[in-house]
């Protein structure tokens, strides 16, 4: 393994005349002053570490070994080919910008060549190289850090989200990778830091931090429920249903307690949420409309007395798409929608199920808050009799004689319509 702080002193890397603030105190760094290098393409590689890169390459985790040009490019053209067609109008501007006027904004990367931050910058350097055969240079700070380094994980990591998130405001991650990134750092035997330690380097909310680790929570059940890949992400990337999980995780955190029977009660209701999902997929239900939707459905069906009913209903239905699902072996979102179409019957009654019970709780609701308007409006006048005709402070002098007679029409209407409807309410009772 190379080591960049040797090839610095070896003559093999330049400094440049360019410095750079520490974003954050970190051990193992006296300095708050930091220098940039010029650093050969050849001796760095993409992070594998890092929340974007981690997610892309998962489906080939035992194929690609992280590795810098020197040894094999093979892993750097893959995680290359996979920033560029994520964002391909970013990269052709900043390869653009490089070529016009240089590298304007410094990346940092680890002492054995590990990129920690710029990897759009350093794919545009290899592509110009690439295509030109000119000697290019990333240019950088040098961390003194490695993740073969147990110790040194924390320190790196939350480097990494003080420069990514908390403190340049960077690009946004994308929402999946973010969660996947929160999930991996901090959960687990072995964590790199806890949900506290990564709310306050990334400058996230800590409520936030913990729903997104329950949303991949049950995004990785979903995948086993319908028989995809444990990696399998773009499935809920390209469905647009990532909202629902961390919708999901925080109507369970607040329905369920520890309690076995509760417990129990969960787990069914998991399904009945996997269920409910898959129709809202197979109807267009996704984005904001699907987030907005299964919000609903917590707060009217699982966060209720009807929750039970429900799952009694569903749970067949829920068991036999999972099995259904899992027999066809999906890959990705195209054979999702494809099985959806095929198995139509099965969602359709699902959606029945759905319908029928989220209609029924709203009529309720409907119902209880009609029955409140008139009791507020029957309060109101019986405060108002109880008070001489009057409110608060108000006393007869402050009216004209017309204004007067104004209230006693009001209340000659009232009266009457009162009349009327007691009698309508009267002829549908019988």
């Amino acid at each position: 393994m190379i080591s960049l702080k040797e090839l610095v002193n070896q003559g093999k890397i330049e400094k440049t005349k360019a410095t750079v603030k520490l974003p954050i105190q970190v051990d193992g760094i006296d300095e708050n002053i930091l220098s940039v290098y010029k650093i050969p393409l050849q001796y760095l590689f993409y992070n594998d570490e890092n929340g974007r890169i981690s997610t892309g390459i998962a489906k080939y985790k035992e194929e690609l070994n992280p590795s810098n040009d020197l040894k094999n490019s093979e892993y750097n053209d893959k995680i290359s080919k996979m920033i560029e067609n994520n964002n391909p109008k970013s990269l052709k501007k900043t390869q653009e910008s490089i070529s016009v006027s240089g590298q304007n904004i410094h990346g940092w990367v680890l002492d054995d060549g590990r990129i920690i931050d710029g990897n759009r910058r350093f794919t545009a350097l290899r592509n110009i190289y690439k295509k030109t055969g000119k000697t290019l240079f990333f240019e950088a700070v040098i961390l003194p850090f490695s993740y073969n380094n147990v110790t040194e994980k924390m320190k790196i990591k939350k480097l990494e989200l003080s420069i990514q998130m908390g403190i340049e405001d960077k690009v946004q991650y994308e929402p999946v990778d973010l969660a996947l990134d929160i999930y991996r750092t901090t959960g687990g035997s072995n964590p790199i830091m806890t949900e506290a330690d990564y709310a306050d380097s990334s400058k996230l909310d800590l409520k936030s931090v913990k729903s997104n680790y329950d949303g991949v929570v049950y995004m990785k059940k979903f995948l086993e429920y319908i028989g995809a890949p444990e990696d399998g992400f773009e499935i809920v990337k390209d469905a647009r249903i990532w909202s629902m999980f961390t919708a999901m995780g925080d109507t369970l955190r607040n329905s369920f307690s520890n309690d076995p029977s509760s417990q129990v009660q969960k787990n069914r209701t998991v399904n009945s949420y996997f269920a409910t999902i898959l129709f809202l997929i197979s109807v267009g239900n996704e984005g904001n409309n699907g987030r907005t939707n299964i919000r609903d459905y917590g707060t009217d069906i699982v966060s209720s007395s009807a929750n039970s009913k429900y799952n009694d209903e569903i749970e067949d239905l829920a068991f036999d798409l999972s099995d259904d699902l899992k027999d066809r072996k999906i890959q990705n979102f195209s054979e999702l929608s494809k099985s959806l179409i095929d198995l139509d019957d099965d969602v359709k009654s699902i959606g029945e199920v759905y319908h029928e019970n989220t209609n029924s709780v709203r009529s309720g609701k409907s119902v209880e808050k009609f029955f409140k308007s008139v009791e507020k409006n029957q309060k109101f006048l019986e405060n108002l009799n109880k008070n001489g005709g009057l409110m608060g402070q108000l006393n007869y002098n402050n009216f004209s004689t017309d204004q007067i007679k104004q209230l006693q029409n009001h209340m000659r209407q009232i009266n009457l319509l009162s009349e009327e409807l007691f009698n309508k309410y009267a002829e549908e009772s019988k």
